[in-house]
This record gives structure tokens, sequence and C-alpha cells, in this order.
């Protein structure tokens, strides 16, 4: 079991967050911490709205859907939503919080995925704690 837990959550799919906040729930002390961390990485070059204007509502956004989740599930959370580059911000969290256990999803192999794959493996190679790797496909898809 672990004190603090970094739970990276992308808001792309309910059932993939659901798995991952109750995988890292059950890892969890008793008594630890989990905070559920999602990352802005994107930001449009040309918006109607001013970027700073644009960024709070996505940030705000994501707040308001990753604590409405905790909460129905029942899972007691600290919430951070921040830009960045997703590996160095979700590593950067880990370090503040003194982490010892980050939970992420590897996903599909695509080549899309494949940025996002290499995100899990910047976590893994720079990690200064513990890292569960939930695949979110099967190898058969391959």
């Amino acid at each position: 079991m672990y004190k603090t837990i970094i739970c990276a959550v992308g808001l792309g799919s309910r059932e993939r967050a659901e798995h991952l906040l109750r995988t890292a729930q059950a890892l969890l002390d008793t008594d630890g911490s989990l905070h559920v961390v999602h990352v802005v990485e994107r930001f449009p070059s040309l918006a109607k709205q001013n970027p700073d204007d644009w960024a709070i509502s996505v940030i705000d956004e994501a707040e308001k859907k990753l604590s409405l989740l905790c909460k129905q599930l029942s899972i007691p959370a600290l919430i951070h939503v921040r830009t960045g580059r997703a590996a160095d911000t979700i590593l950067a969290i880990a370090t503040e919080t003194k982490a010892d256990l980050i939970v992420v999803a590897a996903h599909a192999p695509d080549v899309l995925d494949r940025v996002f794959g290499s995100t899990v493996d910047h976590i893994v190679r720079h990690a200064k704690c513990c890292v569960h790797i939930i695949r979110t496909y099967s190898e058969a898809k391959r």
C-alpha cells in the first residue's frame, strides 16, 4: 500500500478514468492521499478568445469534471489541473507531493497514441517513485 499516489487522468474516456481512479484507490493506504492530475498540453494558435481566458476555462472545466467523477465514485482526492508537457508536469507534481506511486494508463500504439505512449515512457524513465501502468488495450489488438 502507498501513502501518496498520483493518478494521471485524461478526460477522453470516463470508463478509463474510473478504472484508473479505482485502481489508485485500491493501492492507497487508509490514511493516504490521492492526487488526481490532468495536464492540458495543447493550446490553439488562433483562438477567438484570449488564450489566457481559454486556458482558464479549460482548466476550470477539467477541475469540475474530475471533482464530480471523484464525488460520484466516493473517492476523496485532491485535484490538480495544470498546463504544460504532460510527463514533466506529472513528475513535478509527484515531486511536490512526495508521491510514492504514479498510476498512469498506456494507450494503444497507433500514430496519435504513440505521442501519449512517449509520456508514459518518460514517466517510467524519470520517476523517483514506483509507477503502475494500466494497459487500456489488449495485446491481441496490436
